[in-house]
């Protein structure tokens, strides 16, 4: 995740905010001297020195050396309350997503609990869920209903009526969720709408997003199709990580637990995804919108900057736009069509989410410190977005389109989490990308009726389903 320097008010209008919800709570001695309060509602405990403990791939987070900025000053105010308050100490240690199950594993099977707290990226978590580590959170005593939990996140995972992965205020996840930057030069070069009003009328769906990147394709070096970097493009993006997060937006699901028995079940061989398919197929075979430029995102990116591209499609927060030489906006990715209720996006697999291993024998201890570090490090994304306000949007209104369209409306699945657990998991994402990006075919539909029985029996296995 990238940070960016601020100015010092944003700050201090954060830490006045916070000093105006404390309301007259008791004061606590903080560990300068000052005094420290309570936040409103909350009823802090004396754990009596209890070290929480932490295992988290991003040095960024819990990380007393990092100071300076805004950002990382409000996770040392974060730090310094909670172990006021609660008389209690924080400590975290580091590890590659590559090697934090071999650093769980070993210890969950000696009987230890490893950390209190497992972060990781999604694709890496499945692994400590197939292998059968993690505690049902709902065992915890935490009020998950409160607005410091990712709702997405909990409702994607909770499968067999039980939670495993959770998401929250402090790992938030909007700066990996994906969104449409957008070549101000080029939209205006071809007259289309106010995108604003486009977007606030809930008219930006699939069938404007390709035809204005139909109209802003240009074949330039005369080669008979846009295909070098010297062409303007639709669309450039990685094409995989595109593929989930356009499926997503569209409301596509791989996975889903059934409203009923909680069981997880095949989602996406319904007659919605099969449509959501064959648009993402036209778009990508049939237009020749989009920019082929190779496989890292260096060249996609510079594309656009260089005015090659009308959209780029990524997540928030992207080096190298800071100093692009021509305006741009975001837009939300686009809705299926406008009688979807609300614009969605995909959340980048990258992306962290947490649990506690079922080892832990301390769930008193982490279940009133994840509250607590829940409830205080509501301030960070405060800090975060005016950071993105200060120094990185184009447009005035592009804070707006993130705040009401983006914060919050990201989707995750079971296919990105579980993605290490096994082929069932793997298949249907895997086909999609084959099928709008490769040469599989458009025909997603017959592919789900060959495999479908075998990933239902897979699942079966593999949860233990009785039926």
């Amino acid at each position: 995740m990238k940070r960016y320097g601020i100015r010092l008010t944003a700050l201090l209008l954060a830490l006045l905010l916070t000093a105006t919800v404390c309301g007259c709570a008791p004061k606590i001695d903080g560990p300068d001297g000052g005094d420290v309060q309570p936040l409103d509602g909350e009823v802090p405990v004396d754990l009596n020195g209890y070290e929480f403990t932490v295992l988290d791939f991003d040095s960024g987070r819990w990380n007393r050396e990092a100071s300076g900025t805004p950002f990382y000053d409000a996770w040392l105010q974060v730090l310094d309350e909670v172990e006021s308050l609660y008389n209690c100490t924080i400590t975290a240690t580091y590890k590659a997503p590559s090697e934090m199950f071999n650093t769980v594993q070993p210890e969950v099977a000696a009987g230890g609990k490893c950390a209190d707290l497992i972060i990781s990226t999604e694709w890496q978590f499945g692994e400590y869920l197939g292998a059968n580590m993690m505690l049902d959170l709902n065992e915890l005593d935490v009020n998950w209903d409160n607005e410091w939990w990712n709702q997405s996140v909990r409702k994607t995972t909770t499968y067999n009526n039980k939670s495993y992965v959770g998401g929250g205020s402090f790992i938030f996840d909007t700066a990996k969720t994906w969104l449409c930057y957008v070549n101000k030069a080029v939209w205006e070069e071809n007259g289309f709408e106010d995108p604003y009003e486009l977007v606030d009328s809930g008219r930006w769906t699939y069938d404007k997003f390709r035809e204005y990147a139909r109209t802003a394709t240009r074949d330039n070096d005369g080669s008979g199709k846009p295909d070098s970097s010297e062409d303007i493009y639709g669309v450039v993006a990685s094409d995989a990580d595109l593929c989930d997060a356009w499926f997503q937006a569209m409301g596509g699901h791989f996975f889903k637990a059934d409203e009923k028995t909680g069981h997880v079940k095949l989602a996406c061989n319904t007659p919605r995804t099969y449509e959501i398919v064959e648009k993402m197929y036209n778009m990508i075979q049939k237009d020749n919108v989009y920019g082929f430029l190779g496989y890292g995102e260096v060249e996609h990116v510079q594309q656009f900057i260089g005015g090659g591209a009308l959209f780029y499609c990524y997540m928030v927060g992207k080096d190298g736009l800071q100093d692009m030489e021509d305006d741009w906006f975001v837009l939300p990715m686009p809705k299926f069509d406008e009688k979807q209720e609300e614009y969605l996006s995909g959340v980048d697999h990258n992306s962290s989410v947490f649990g506690v291993t079922n080892t832990n024998e301390d769930l008193r201890e982490v279940s009133i410190l994840l509250e607590a570090i829940g409830r205080h490090a509501m301030i960070l994304e405060q800090i975060f977005w005016p950071d993105y306000r200060d120094t990185y949007w184009r447009d005035s209104e592009s804070e707006r389109i993130v705040s009401e369209y983006v914060v919050g409306h990201g989707q995750h699945d079971l296919a990105l989490i579980m993605a290490n657990c096994g082929a069932a998991f793997q298949a249907p994402r895997g086909r999609l990308f084959q099928t709008v990006f490769k040469q599989a075919g458009p025909d997603y539909s017959s592919y789900i009726d060959t495999v479908e029985d075998a990933i239902e029996m897979e699942i079966q296995d593999f949860f233990e389903y009785d039926d």
